[in-house]
C-alpha cells in the first residue's frame, strides 16, 4: 500500500488568508473535535480481488451497497475500484507491441485492468482531519485503512465523515444550549 501524505499531494489550505500559526490551531481544533479515523470508519471491509472479472466485482459491489472498495491480493490493499471504474472501461490496451489491440471488454475486462493502482490509505490512529484534506486533495470518495502490515482493517468513506460531523455538531449545541429550568420538588 501506499501512503500518500498532505506535503505530496500539494496540500490543502484549510484557513486561506490566515497565518500559519492560526491555520495549525483551528487543524488541532478540527483533530480534537473530529476524532480519529478509527472513531469514523466502517469497520466491515468488502474488498475485491484484483484476478475477479469486472463484471462479476460490479454485481458484487452492487450488492453490498458501496460505490467502490479496496483491491486486496496476498491480504494487502493494491489498489481501490469503483462502481464508476467498473461501468466505463477504457478502450485501450495494456500491453505493448505492434500488433496493439485494445479490450473487447465484456468479460476479458478483470479488476486490475481498471483499478487504480496507487491506493491512498489511512492509520486508524491518525487524526480524521488529516485524512479528509487527503480525500480532498486526490479527489477521491474513500480511503481504505490499514494497518501497519497493509492489511484493510475497515474504509472510512465521505459519508462516515459525514456523520462525524454531525455527532460533533449535535455534541456543541448540547453544550451551548441554556440550560432548562429545573422545578424542585412539592
Amino acid at each position: 500500500a501506499v501512503v500518500v501524505s498532505e506535503h505530496e499531494l500539494g496540500g490543502v489550505d484549510m484557513d486561506e488568508g490566515t497565518s500559519r500559526s492560526s491555520g495549525a490551531s483551528a487543524r488541532r481544533l478540527l483533530a480534537d473535535l473530529l476524532g480519529s479515523v478509527e472513531g469514523a470508519m466502517t469497520k466491515t471491509v468488502v474488498s475485491v480481488s484484483s484476478a475477479m472479472p469486472a463484471s462479476d466485482a460490479l454485481a458484487f459491489l452492487y450488492r453490498n451497497g458501496v460505490g467502490g472498495a479496496p483491491v486486496v491480493e496476498y491480504e494487502r490493499v493494491v489498489g481501490v475500484i469503483t462502481i464508476s471504474d467498473l461501468q466505463s472501461p477504457r478502450p485501450y490496451a495494456h500491453e505493448t507491441g505492434p500488433f496493439l489491440r485494445p479490450h473487447k471488454g465484456g468479460s476479458q475486462w478483470q479488476v486490475t485492468d481498471l483499478m487504480t493502482k496507487t491506493a491512498i490509505t489511512a492509520v486508524p490512529d491518525e487524526p480524521l482531519v488529516d485524512a479528509v484534506v487527503r480525500m480532498t486533495a486526490a479527489r477521491v470518495d474513500r480511503l481504505p485503512v490499514v494497518d501497519r502490515d497493509g492489511r484493510p482493517i475497515g474504509i472510512v468513506a465521505r459519508e462516515d465523515v459525514v456523520r462525524v460531523l454531525a455527532r460533533a455538531s449535535a455534541r456543541q449545541e448540547a453544550l451551548t444550549e441554556p440550560p432548562r429550568p429545573v422545578l424542585p420538588p412539592d
